[in-house]
């Protein structure tokens, strides 16, 4: 083997490791390949696999047994597999019909797979339910995100294999979405923000002022109670996203109490969702039970 056919030895402490396939690994199979540059046994890689923890360019691919080629990139979280599945029995699930499904998600928990991996999310805990249920291998869609350290409902559309998705329907929805969130700081009554912004693929941020691509946006803050430094707020969102709540209050120079991430708590949630049923025009209307920062009796 030439100096530029061996492979880089990754450290092991690190979280993220991407390696390019060489010319003697092309026609391996996924785990032979974790195995041969992360030392892994057959067990641990496919298990990291199914975790969700491994791409083969930029898609997940959860099957141990797929063969790479030469000058494939693969990138690998090894953290995947340290996941905890989240229990299908412990959703609780304020809503389903014959097209989609209401979760209350607590904090810390993600709604759907994270970029590091798929276990330990409400999505795949879902599917293993509605297949208890007897739904022939269920597809499951969340209609709006919702950071993994906020809480509340989580809409998610569901299809077995031989229907079409209606995903679609549910995105274009003029749902009400009712949120709580604790504002660091003192907020002296009701605010409103409408500065622009701007909706990339995956992300959304505050616009500048020269932006041409900026869309508008406006936010009303509702003011509940003031305790210990923070104010409760409620915010009401139709078709914008979740995100436009904590980038609005930045603009108004404030934050939302807590830190975005698995497994902190960002004291954000979505209370209360209504809408009109795609499907079958029957009006939904459900709420969460609010977690006691949320409640102005409890503060």
């Amino acid at each position: 083997m030439s100096s530029a056919d061996q492979p880089s030895q990754p450290e092991a402490a690190e979280a993220r490791v991407r390696v390019r396939v060489i010319s003697m690994e092309d026609g391996m199979t996924l785990r032979q390949l974790l195995g041969r540059r992360l030392g892994l046994g057959v067990a641990p890689a496919s298990e990291l696999i199914r975790a969700g923890g491994v791409y083969i360019g930029t898609v997940r691919s959860c099957i141990p047994t797929l063969r790479v080629r030469e000058g494939e990139r693969v990138t690998i979280y090894r953290g995947a597999s340290s996941v905890a599945p989240l229990a299908p029995d412990s959703l609780v699930v304020v809503h389903r019909d014959a097209h989609c499904v209401i979760v209350d998600k607590p904090h810390g928990v993600p709604a759907a797979a994270t970029r590091e991996g798929s276990r330990g999310a409400v999505s795949p805990a879902l599917v293993q339910r509605l297949a208890r249920e007897g739904v022939l291998r269920p597809y499951v869609g969340l209609v709006h995100a919702l950071d993994p350290a906020a809480a509340g409902l989580a809409l998610f559309t569901f299809r077995g294999q031989d229907t079409s998705s209606f995903l679609p329907k549910f995105a274009e929805l003029d749902a009400l979405r009712v949120y709580r969130a604790r504002l660091s700081g003192h907020v002296p009554g009701d605010m409103v923000c409408e500065t622009p912004l701007i909706k990339a693929t995956g992300a959304v941020r505050l616009a500048r002022p020269d932006e041409r691509e900026a869309v508008p946006a406006r936010t009303e803050f509702r003011r509940l109670a003031e305790r210990d430094g923070a104010t409760l707020v409620e915010v009401e969102l139709r078709r914008a996203p979740t995100e436009q709540i904590s980038l609005h209050a930045q603009a108004l120079g404030l934050s939302v109490v807590g830190r975005a991430g698995a497994g902190e708590v960002l004291e954000l949630a979505c209370v209360r969702l209504a809408f009109t049923h795609p499907m079958t025009g029957v009006a939904v209307d459900v709420r969460a039970e609010l977690p006691p920062w949320a409640d102005p009796g409890a503060l």
